[in-house]
């Protein structure tokens, strides 16, 4: 595949692997139809257990951004637009309690938003 894996990150392996094609996908490495590599081809390339593979896969298909054709293996379904709203969706869940945590312990919006908009501008 054309993402590397971090064995010391906290983020699971099979999360990394969901988020790996989600960038190939946003990227347009990846388009509607195209063919995801078979499991065991994927945990050969990363090294990994194809179990870990397997998951990845399942909740991407649960997700309804790939699926499993019978003699085919894994195929995209989603377009960019698509994959850039779950990845919206799935961080705005994972922003919701750090930012709870920020607005019990005083900090305020302004505040907040003075920090977002620095690491922003870091990132550029």
């Amino acid at each position: 595949m054309w993402f590397d894996i971090d064995i010391r990150s906290p983020l699971p392996i099979y999360d990394q692997i969901k988020r790996g094609v989600k960038e190939e996908i946003l990227k347009e490495k990846l388009k509607e139809g195209d063919p995801l590599p078979s499991i065991r081809e994927m945990a050969s390339q990363i090294r990994v257990n194809p179990n870990t593979v397997a998951r990845a896969y399942r909740e991407l298909e649960m997700e309804g951004l790939i699926m499993a054709r019978q003699g085919l293996g894994y195929i995209v379904v989603s377009d960019k637009d698509q994959v850039r709203d779950s990845v919206f969706e799935s961080l705005f869940t994972e922003l919701r309690e750090p930012i709870l945590r920020l607005k019990k312990s005083g900090i305020s919006l302004e505040r907040l938003l003075e920090v977002i908009e620095k690491i922003w501008k870091e990132m550029n």
